[in-house]
């Protein structure tokens, strides 16, 4: 845990813990987006907790930061550090899936401080802020992007106020559940100040698509060009893409090596939305002599050889890409936006450049059957990138997939009564839309990981191109962790 000493108010932001997995990543504005096994044990650091961070230290605030999934906490020593250290206003990031836990945990924090302030930002106080105010524990609802609101929430404060003005925020009442107007967007990404990494510097997160330690996240742009009808991205940016200038892009690298960091996990929704901006990073990336390798994501329809080409000659080394499925009738269904046609194209491509690639499909989807699930594996087989993840394909509040359930299944609720034990690895309301139950549609992605991962062409393949001993570890932990989701019933 670190902090930093000023003259304003006591701000803690957490990381919690859960009572359900010992990994569950939070790295990302929306909250949490997966846990477990699944994901091979990968563990991230908190970027947007360190940008929140950031902007509070120099607007004076006293801020500290607390990492009980990487310091390992249990949620008595969780409980114990949040009271001894008595913050006036304590932030966690919260989803869906973790919400209910959340504020659970909450509520025991207050227990033992009763004048804290909670709150919490993401996906689910976002779309659902009523139903999210309406359970103990939570305060505050910060929705839509945090780092504003939050800074002139505790601006308030220090002023004597009680922070019910500022826009961006949901709170109670005395006469109910208040929805402020909307925040005004961040226009200018560059206004952001970059994270200051400092209070995670002593922390080795774990991923096994990383090459070279140590590493870090960042994230340079906000929004996708894409209207997947199953994704929240879209919905929470306002259907809008701003970015990061390449300048800033590449300063901010220049900082993360001068920290010692060498490698960048690029966490944007579409890194590769605005091609001038990718190719003059790249250029820039090479004037400088930035000696870092990264990791970036895209959409099949964002990405050129060409731009392939040049973010391999910059350090690139992989690239996370949304396949979803091998039925093009359920990728018009789910409104991906992309053809088949374009998939096979680019991973054509990676392997002619030698580019890295990662897969990441659902099962589950919209038209959804036994055949369509096949044809998902058999194309993987085709293109085959480095590595898959995939998942239950699951409505999330704020989507038009989620209202197509509520729809037709008011009992779904706001959604946040399918617990973290059950992301990904198990359907949800998924008989609505397609022919599998939710028990077949969590057997599926079982049935894929064994298909792609424990074919003896593929693993001769990874040990081929083991280079060093960190190679092995990364390949030990990752396979371990893969292979025994696929072949028990864990999480």
């Amino acid at each position: 845990m670190t902090s930093a000493r000023a003259s304003g108010m006591k701000v803690m932001l957490l990381q919690p813990p859960s009572r359900f997995s010992k990994n569950v990543a939070r790295d990302l504005v929306y909250g949490c987006w997966c846990k477990g096994r699944r994901i091979a044990a990968a563990s991230f650091p908190p970027t947007t907790q360190l940008s929140i961070a950031t902007v509070l230290r120099l607007a004076g605030q006293e801020v500290m930061l607390l990492d009980a999934q990487a310091d390992r906490l249990s949620m008595e020593q969780t409980r114990d550090a949040v009271r001894n250290e008595a913050p006036d206003v304590l932030i966690i990031p919260t989803t869906t899936t973790t919400f209910n836990e959340d504020c659970q945990t909450l509520s025991e924090f207050k227990t033992n401080l009763p004048k804290l302030v909670t709150m919490a930002y993401g996906s689910h106080v976002t779309f659902r802020p009523k139903d999210a105010l309406a359970k103990e524990g939570l305060d505050f609802c910060v929705m839509r992007e945090p780092e504003w609101i939050i800074k002139d929430f505790c601006k308030a404060l220090d002023n004597g106020e009680d922070g019910k003005r500022v826009n961006g925020l949901a709170f109670r009442s005395g006469t109910g559940i208040h929805v402020n107007p909307p925040y005004p967007w961040i226009e200018n990404l560059d206004d952001i100040p970059i994270p200051d990494r400092t209070p995670v510097l002593n922390y080795a997160y774990f991923n096994p698509l990383v090459r070279k330690m140590p590493w870090t996240t960042a994230t340079t742009s906000r929004g996708c060009p894409g209207r997947c009808i199953f994704c929240t991205s879209p919905f929470f940016y306002g259907n809008r893409l701003r970015f990061n200038s390449a300048e800033r892009v590449v300063d901010e690298m220049e900082y993360l090596k001068k920290l010692g960091y060498n490698e960048i996990f690029f966490r944007d929704e579409t890194f590769t939305a605005n091609r001038q901006r990718v190719m003059e990073i790249c250029k820039l990336i090479e004037e400088r002599g930035l000696n870092m390798s990264w990791i970036s994501n895209t959409r099949v329809d964002t990405i050129s050889k060409e731009m392939m080409t040049a973010m391999k000659r910059a350090g690139c080394h992989l690239i996370k890409i949304g396949v979803e499925s091998g039925s093009q009738e359920v990728l018009d269904k789910i409104n991906k936006g992309i053809k088949l046609e374009q998939t096979r194209a680019v991973f054509q491509w990676a392997h002619e450049i030698g580019m890295e690639m990662h897969a990441h499909t659902m099962l589950g989807c919209i038209g959804e059957n036994k055949q369509t699930v096949d044809a998902t594996i058999k194309l993987l087989k085709e293109i085959e990138p480095t590595t898959v993840t995939s998942g239950a394909f699951t409505a999330y509040p704020g989507t038009p997939v989620f209202s197509m359930v509520e729809a037709k299944h008011p009992d779904v609720g706001d959604g946040s009564q399918r617990d973290l034990a059950k992301i990904h690895t198990e359907g949800f309301f998924n008989k609505t839309f397609c022919d599998l139950s939710d028990e077949e549609v969590g057997a599926a992605v079982k049935k894929l990981y064994k298909s792609f991962y424990l074919r003896p062409s593929y693993i001769a393949r990874r040990l081929a191109g083991i280079r060093s001993f960190a190679d092995v570890r990364r390949l030990m932990i990752a396979g371990t962790q893969v292979f025994s989701f696929a072949m028990d019933d864990g999480e």
